[in-house]
């Protein structure tokens, strides 16, 4: 609790500074030099508070409302408020009756800050101040003036200086970088593009909804507070919301691909952040000379030209401020698309929420210096825009309309398709989003029983039991879920299922029919000890290998039930036989060990008793590259099938290591994925994959040996792959223009 307190007032404090800064451009030299002896505390106590009372009020209800209604903080510190059980609850159990009831409450807070806004001028920040600095710093007295100084200045550094030389001093931020940005390309590019179109549309729609000198200065003040209220309510409210009204919205068939294209995401965008913008368009229209704008509509300028020629010159850089100001909201944005993510569409602060919620604080580290520099390249890029004249910003608003409109040109999913394969067939999709029997919540792990039935566990802590045509046949729930949902599930010589607890540091075995038959796993990092258990097999010997990472990066191995600790092998590094971050295990019939070493972006292969063989893979998007594997495993012949969760990905490699296929991509169809967890493979070779996004398993049918297919592309090229495509060349036509 204190350390969310703590993060939460160096993320605000900038609030209350602008509040004051603001009420005190009332003051006017005359004030000062009316009586010089008011110096010091006096000044301060009769002159600056009494200025201050007011924008002081709001301010610390606008803060308190931004920090009550706040998710990410509590959330990543595992804090227990609203906003994050809200996410909770409905990110498990779907259950949009129990979010409502928790988000009322969060209403008054919002509702509260308007009516101390609704008859009330707010001072806008300015640069400019009415009273000369030095005047003020010789009234104000030089010890109160020190103070205040320091003051800001150790506010600026622990809010900023400490966490960058943090980022930028420690060297493992610098090892792990090449491979974090290598791995996240197709996420920094959604980053920056999903960003710069909500911000381009959010000021476009707020110029013609309330321009100057055509906004609703004519209406009734209860009216205009009213619509103000509307639309500032998205941002006061926790992000959640948002998403929750956005998947009641759009989660039909009938909208199916608007819902699984980039237009939700920057939709989201718009609705939360457009009162933001739209203010800040308003405020900078009132240096406008209305002589200029009045002339011009006398002659018969059109908008655009009055814009172009009128508006531009004067407020051009208080706009290009605007819509620097929304971009930076929308890049670090999590709360409000957490839930609609469409496939493809994690965004880098998505990925490092959501590295940073299972502990991986390098690869954070290395991300967080990407997303600073991704949030300079407008500030780069803005010396050549105000160079160019308005109407060669066309080409880049006409890609924006690319963007997200082809975006939304998808197909409708099926249940059953055929796949272009030289090892498969067919696919068939089992199960759908939902809690009900049969349905899953974000699987996590799947593991196939000699009889080739199918289990899988997902997001509301249950095993679910299916058939291999995919019917439901039972399902069991977790022991306990509340500190975290299971990960790492494999089957057991005598046909049980074992899963992992990580949250609750054990290892569990259950029977067929779910009846739970052992238990074991102490917390701690010495031998025989369990730490953050991920992935876990069982060799010929009926002996359990368990992978582990956070306060130690190891595999370790017990006997049948852990009843007795045997060996472990791996430390944290990236040299051969070091781990980061290890998740899934596999061992082959020669009891060979295959480690899906996750955020070094390899496979490690490994004996029995854990003496290194070989490694292969490096972080990217190219054939033999891979992003995040999560999972592994190998068929009779060999044949290593990898789950790439970074790239949304099957890639096949043979028996040396070579890559021979690739299966998916980004995307909701059939044989695409968005970010796949686990792999399994039954008696038959059929390949079983937890498509976690998409809320689904997807079959993979054994093509028959006499079979063939002429074609080895599996998927259609990602419609992000298309979006970049289509703003690269909006790009270029301004470029070339």
């Amino acid at each position: 609790m204190g350390g969310a307190v703590w993060v939460l007032t160096l993320l605000l404090w900038p609030i209350t500074l602008l509040s004051i800064s603001s009420a005190w451009r009332r003051l006017q030299p005359a004030h000062l030099e009316s009586d010089l002896a008011l110096t010091g505390l006096p000044l301060l106590r009769g002159l600056l508070l009494p200025l201050a009372r007011t924008a002081l009020g709001q301010a610390a209800v606008l803060t308190f409302v931004l920090a009550i209604n706040n998710f990410a903080v509590p959330a990543l510190l595992q804090v227990k408020v609203s906003p994050a059980e809200m996410w909770i609850r409905f990110n498990t159990a779907f259950d949009t009756a129990g979010v409502l009831r928790l988000s009322w409450p969060l209403l008054a807070g919002p509702l509260l800050l308007l009516f101390c806004f609704a008859r009330r001028d707010v001072p806008w920040p300015h640069l400019q101040n009415s009273v000369p600095p030095k005047l003020f710093r010789q009234q104000l007295g030089r010890i109160p003036w020190v103070i205040c100084g320091g003051g800001s200045l150790l506010l600026i550094v622990l809010s900023v200086g400490i966490p960058i030389l943090l980022l930028a001093l420690t060297r493992r931020t610098w090892t792990e970088l090449p491979g974090a940005v290598a791995a996240g390309q197709a996420a920094i590019c959604n980053s920056f593009w999903l960003a710069a179109a909500a911000a381009t549309g959010i000021l476009i729609m707020a110029f013609f909804a309330g321009a100057p000198g055509a906004t609703a200065s004519g209406l009734k003040h209860r009216v205009r507070f009213l619509v103000n209220s509307v639309l500032w309510l998205p941002f006061l409210l926790p992000g959640i919301v948002i998403g929750i009204a956005l998947i009641a919205l759009f989660n039909h068939p009938s909208l199916e691909m608007f819902y699984q294209s980039a237009g939700i995401v920057v939709l989201a965008f718009v609705i939360r952040y457009f009162a933001l913008g739209r203010t800040i368009l308003l405020r900078s229209a009132e240096s406008v000379d209305r002589d200029l704008a009045d002339v011009a509509r006398l002659e018969g300028a059109t908008r655009w030209q009055t814009f172009r020629h009128v508006l531009w010159p004067q407020i051009g850089s208080q706009l290009a401020a605007a819509w620097y100001v929304v971009f930076l909201l929308c890049l670090w944005d999590v709360e409000s698309m957490i839930l609609v993510v469409p496939p493809g569409g994690e965004t880098l602060a998505l990925r490092i929420f959501n590295l940073l919620h299972y502990g991986h604080n390098a690869q954070v580290n290395a991300l967080c210096l990407t997303m600073l520099a991704l949030a300079l390249i407008p500030l780069l890029l803005w010396n050549v825009i105000r160079r160019a004249k308005p109407r060669r910003l066309l080409p880049a608003v006409f890609a924006t309309a690319l963007l997200i409109g082809s975006g939304c040109a998808r197909q409708t999913t099926t249940d059953n398709a055929p796949i272009n394969s030289e090892i498969f067939s067919d696919i068939q999709i089992i199960g759908h989003r939902g809690v009900g029997v049969g349905e899953l919540n974000k699987p996590r792990s799947v593991a196939v029983d000699p009889q080739d039935n199918l289990y899988v566990v997902d997001m509301t802590g249950r095993v679910q039991k299916f058939a291999s045509n995919g019917v439901y046949l039972l399902s069991w729930q977790m022991p306990q879920t509340d500190k975290g949902r299971p990960k790492g599930m494999c089957c057991d010589r005598q046909g049980g299922i074992v899963v992992n607890e990580p949250h609750y540091f054990r290892v569990n075995h259950f029977s067929a029919d779910g009846k739970l038959l052992a238990q074991w796993g102490v917390q701690g990092t010495n031998a025989g000890q369990l730490a953050f258990p991920r992935g876990v097999a069982v060799n010929s010997h009926a002996e359990i290998y368990v992978s582990e990472y956070g306060l130690i990066e190891r595999v370790q191995r017990f006997t049948a039930r852990g009843q007795q600790f045997l060996c472990s092998f791996g430390h944290a590094g990236t040299g051969p036989g070091e781990f980061n971050r290890p998740e899934g295990l596999f061992i082959d019939a020669q009891d060979r060990v295959y480690v899906a070493d996750s955020c070094n972006h390899r496979i490690q292969v490994f004996t029995s008793n854990g003496r290194f063989l070989r490694a292969y893979g490096k972080a990217g998007r190219s054939k033999g590259e891979l992003s995040y594997p999560y999972d592994i495993c190998v068929d009779r012949e060999g044949r290593q099938y990898v789950c790439e969760f970074g790239n949304s990905r099957i890639q096949i490699f043979d028996a040396n290591d070579t890559p021979i296929e690739i299966i998916g991509g980004p995307g909701a169809q059939p044989a695409q994925f968005s970010n796949p967890w686990g792999v399994a493979l039954d008696s038959a070779g059929n390949l079983y994959v937890a498509d976690s996004q998409n809320h689904r398993v997807q079959k993979f049918v054994r093509r028959h040996p006499t079979e063939r297919t002429e074609n080895k592309t599996l998927s259609d090229p990602s419609p992000w792959t298309l979006d970049f495509g289509l703003w690269i060349s909006g790009f270029g036509l301004w470029t070339l223009e």
